[in-house]
Parts: C-alpha cells; sequence; structure tokens
C-alpha cells in the first residue's frame, strides 16, 4: 500500500511529536475520535452505490442504499460525506430516507446524521438511502493521464472515500460493495469484485456494475474510469489475473503487469487461498507508487516502461490482499499490521525468488531507510497514537521498522513457528480487523514463550538496539565469559548469535541466544582465548 521508492517521501508526511504509550492502551484517534468509537451501535452490511460520471464537467451525482443492522437502544447513526467547502468542492446531500421509517437528517460537519422518532427496542435492520451531488475535492481523482486522457480513479488511502461515497470511513467497518457507474461509452470501469453486467442506456450513456461477495473496508473500495487495453494473463488456482493500462501502453504494460501471476501464485503457496474474486491490476493516477484495492490495484502510471522493473512494487500490494485487505488493521494507528507484512512479506519473496543476498540487501535498505528517519524524528515508534494526521502514519516506522520488527520475531521463535503463527493469524482474522495484542496472542500460543517485553519495547519504545559487547577468558576454566549490556533508558529485547573468531581466523557460532534483559551474560567453554567475539554477526537485529 503506498509504496514510495524514493527518498523524498519523507516531504509527504507532517512533522510528528512522537510519545510510547503503554502496550494495550486505547488509541486515541485524534481527529476522528469522536466519529468512530468502539461500538458504534449500528454495522454496515452493504453499500450499494450508483454513480453518474460525464466529460462535460467534474460533477458527480451518486445514490447510496446502505443496508445497516441496528442495535437495541440505537435512536441514530452517522455516514460520513464530506460537505461542500468555499471553492465550491465536496458532496450535497439532498435526499436521506429509510425503509422502515420516516426519520430526519443533518448534513454538517462532513457527517450524515441519521435520527429516528424512537429508539430501536430490539436489534432491527434497516435501509438507507442517500442521493447527492457534488465535485470531489478528493477521494475520486478525476483529472488527465500522462497521455492527456481524462480519468476517473478511486483513490482512498486512508480516509478519504467520504469525498465520495458516503460511508464509514474507517478500517473496522467492513460491508460488501457494489458500484454502478453511469458512464460515457468510450470508458470501462474496473472496481472490486465480479462483473455484473455492462448495459449500454443509449448511444451516449452506459451502465457498468461490478459486486464484491467479500467484506471490505472503504480503504480498499474504488472504481477506475478510463480508456483501457486489458490483457486477460491467466487464472491463478481459479482467479483471473488481468491487467488494465492504458492503451497507448498496452505493450509494455502486458509485459510488465504479466509478473503478477506468478506473485500471486507465490503468495498463494506461502500464506492461504487468495482471498478476492479475480487480481486486476490498473494503471491509474493513483497518488501513492501502489494502492493495494480489494483484487483490484491501482498502480501509478510509472510502474509501466517494458522493463519489469516495478517487481517489488507488485509484489507489496499483492502481498496487501492478505493483510491489509483481509486481514485489516481495527485502528489507523495499527497500520504496521497492514504495511509492515506487505514491506516484509516483499523481502520474503526476494529471498525465496531471487536468493539470500537479495534478500540481505533489502532488509539492509530497510535499515538505512530507517536511520535516515531517526536523524530527523528520533522519537519515532512503530505505533504512536499521538499522530492525528493520518498520513503520519505512513513512514518508515510502519513499513521499514515494522518489518524488522517481524524478522526479529521471526529470528525469536524460529522459522517453523513464525509460518505456523502467520497462516493461524491470517486464518483467525480474514475478512476481521485485528489489533496489534491479537497478533502478539498468537504468536505466544504457537511458541509457547511469553513476547510481552517484545512486543511492547519494539512497538512503542523508539529507537533500536545500540549494545556493547565485552568479554574475558578465564585460562584455568577454559571459559570465555561474554556480556553484551545495552543503555538504561533505551533497551530492546533481542534474539541474535554471538560469533566467536579463533586466532586461526575459525568462527564458532553459539546458536540463537535470547535476552528480554538490558543485561545479558553467558559463558563459553573453549581451549583457548578468542581472538574476536562479534555480537549479531549475521544481522539479524535491528541495530545502530
Amino acid at each position: 500500500m503506498r509504496l514510495r521508492h524514493t527518498e523524498d517521501s519523507l516531504k509527504f508526511l507532517s512533522r510528528i511529536v512522537f510519545t510510547a504509550l503503554l502496550f494495550g492502551a486505547f488509541p486515541i484517534l485524534g481527529k476522528t475520535q469522536d466519529h468512530y468509537p468502539r461500538d458504534r451501535g449500528f454495522d454496515v452490511t452493504k453499500y450499494t452505490f450508483q454513480l453518474e460520471v460525464t466529460d462535460t464537467n467534474d460533477s458527480i451525482f451518486g445514490e447510496a442504499n446502505i443496508a445497516v443492522e441496528l442495535d437495541a437502544h440505537v435512536s441514530s447513526i452517522f455516514f460520513d460525506l464530506t460537505n461542500v467547502d468555499d471553492q465550491g468542492r465536496g458532496m450535497l446531500a439532498y435526499h436521506v430516507s429509510s425503509k422502515r421509517v420516516r426519520l430526519k437528517y443533518v448534513h454538517e460537519k462532513n457527517l450524515i446524521t441519521v435520527k429516528y422518532p424512537e429508539a430501536q427496542t430490539i436489534k432491527t435492520k434497516d435501509t438507507i438511502t442517500i442521493r447527492y451531488k457534488g465535485i470531489p475535492s478528493d477521494g475520486l481523482i478525476i483529472s488527465k493521464n500522462k497521455h492527456g486522457d481524462r480519468t476517473f480513479f478511486g483513490d482512498n488511502w486512508p480516509n478519504r472515500a467520504h469525498h465520495w461515497i458516503p460511508v464509514v470511513d474507517h478500517p473496522s467497518e467492513k460491508a460488501f460493495i457494489e458500484f454502478s457507474v453511469f458512464h460515457p461509452p468510450h470508458y470501462q470501469v474496473v472496481s472490486n469484485g465480479v462483473l455484473q453486467s455492462v448495459i449500454d442506456i443509449s448511444k451516449s450513456r452506459r451502465q457498468t456494475t461490478w459486486a464484491s461477495s467479500r467484506e471490505l473496508p472503504s480503504k480498499v473500495a474504488v472504481v477506475g474510469v478510463a480508456r483501457f487495453a486489458v490483457d486477460y494473463v491467466r487464472q491463478v488456482n481459479g482467479h483471473m489475473v488481468s491487467s488494465w493500462v492504458y492503451p497507448q501502453d498496452a505493450e509494455n504494460g502486458f509485459y510488465d503487469y504479466a509478473l503478477c501471476a506468478d506473485i500471486l501464485n507465490y503468495f498463494e503457496n506461502k500464506i492461504a487461498p487468495y482471498p478476492f474474486e479475480k487480481l486486476a491490476n490498473v494503471q491509474s493516477k493513483t497518488r501513492y507508487g501502489g494502492m493495494e484495492n480489494a483484487g483490484c490495484i491501482f498502480y501509478n502510471e510509472g510502474s509501466v516502461n517494458g522493463k519489469r522493473s516495478s517487481e517489488e512494487l507488485f509484489a507489496h500490494e499483492i502481498a496487501h490482499q492478505w493483510f491489509g485487505n483481509s486481514a485489516s488493521e481495527a485502528d489507523w494507528h495499527h497500520v504496521w499490521l497492514s504495511e509492515g507484512f506487505a514491506t516484509y512479506l516483499t523481502e520474503v519473496y526476494k529471498q525465496e525468488v531471487k536468493g539470500e543476498e537479495s534478500f540481505k540487501s533489502g532488509m539492509e535498505d530497510a535499515r538505512k531507510r530507517v536511520l535516515r528517519y531517526y536523524s530527523k524524528f528520533p522519537d519515532g515508534s512503530t505505533i504512536d497514537t499521538s499522530i492525528t494526521e493520518l498520513t503520519g502514519l505512513l513512514s518508515p516506522m510502519t513499513y521499514q521498522r515494522a518489518a524488522w520488527v517481524l524478522h526479529m520475531l521471526r529470528t525469536r521463535v524460529g522459522d517453523a513457528v513464525f509460518w505456523k503463527a502467520v497462516k493461524a493469524y491470517y486464518s483467525d482474522f480474514q475478512f476481521r480487523n485485528a489489533y496489534s495484542n491479537d497478533l502478539k496472542e498468537i504468536f505466544e500460543r504457537a511458541s509457547d514463550m511469553d513476547l510481552t517485553e517484545f512486543f511492547e519495547k519494539w512497538l512503542y519504545q523508539p529507537g533500536m538496539i545500540k549494545a556493547d559487547i565485552k568479554w574475558t577468558f578465564d585460562e584455568e576454566d577454559k571459559t570465555l565469559m561474554v556480556e553484551v549490556l545495552q543503555p538504561k533508558n533505551a533497551w530492546f529485547p533481542w534474539s541474535a548469535a554471538i560469533t566467536i573468531f579463533d586466532q586461526n581466523g575459525m568462527s564458532y557460532n553459539s546458536g540463537i541466544l535470547h535476552s528480554d534483559e538490558r543485561r545479558f551474560v553467558t559463558s563459553i567453554s573453549m581451549e583457548s582465548p578468542p581472538k574476536k567475539v562479534v555480537f549479531d554477526a549475521e544481522n539479524n537485529l535491528l541495530k545502530w
């Protein structure tokens, strides 16, 4: 998701003040906390959207039919939809009705609040119809592509969907979604799910409908409307992989995007069956390097060059189909469960497809990105609930540092247990939402280890390992004493080996040792004093 390859990515981040909170503390949502209580009193089960786009202007006309289940005692519910601003951009809701009863509503402060005449006495189902119109200020990007052709692309992350569709714009709210788009017939429409119909209403108006049979969060529910050349690459375990590129880029785009079929097959074998109906890979106007929309990934225009130079980007966004789209973070500040997994799984893909050196190089590059970030923002942590500007969550803390957290977890529990736990986590939370503590508990069950200190320190505490290693050799006992010591105010749990080099240059590895303390001491029997003792020579730790 939103993978950027350039070092100037930090320009996209707001300056953040970081604080470390106790593990398990309730996430502070900042600007959005009042809108998203844990118990909202209602659940959206399905969104059915009808949208009309034209070449005449940038206005859209929409109707949303939203199926909801209301808890007992609920008297009002809400949907996010941006109001019209001073520049005339935004949405105007001009009709809101209920299938069951007459109701009142207000559309203000970017919320449609629906008020029932009286509180529900029992759990109740209803369908709310909202008709609206306006010029999107964001979310649906209406512009020209690099060839000068007009395009319409949804670009929702993190909570930008409500700029063009009324939704509960939070990752914890998942629902079935159907998009029916009325558009000029020279365009094609791609979206989540399965194509339901393409109907010519008139010579100048066509209706294209897609529907998802999987529940999705609004951040990955989109449409793309443009002139496309389409290549149906092949079926991968029953799922069609296709490429949607600008007609002018067809040859290069079909060549580049065909890689995605092999990548999909790799992750199916590595993790679990693919969770969505198809995989459409789409050249688009997303503001990010890539946006992992469910079964309908949008890549930036430059991902097509005929050189297959975007393989890592493809792997990252395809990995998101499992982690982020299906098993989703329950709250914004746990986004590392999405981005950290996608970043690390990209490196694992390289490790198993391209070799160990490729993996090591990628992890070292990740470490350098974290170092550069800390040179500017020394208080950065992987989970920081003080961040209120949600784009500030996109940083090396939730991508590269989080990938290192997973790698160190893999070292701690061992390969077999790590992948067993990853698969168990995905199995338990597919099409659901998880907090970081949910992942911790699954790893503890799989490993029979107490990982509280590991998760607390590595997720909430800023910094990396800075360790001094000291050793002494007892000639009489033939014993090497090794001490690993970290600073008092910033120490981390670790799992790593100690490597001993003898006078002849031969090396001996201690095997993986574990420490949840600031100071670690161990003794090793050997015949003669070593020439050198190295802590974590294999670089399995994120350290300065």
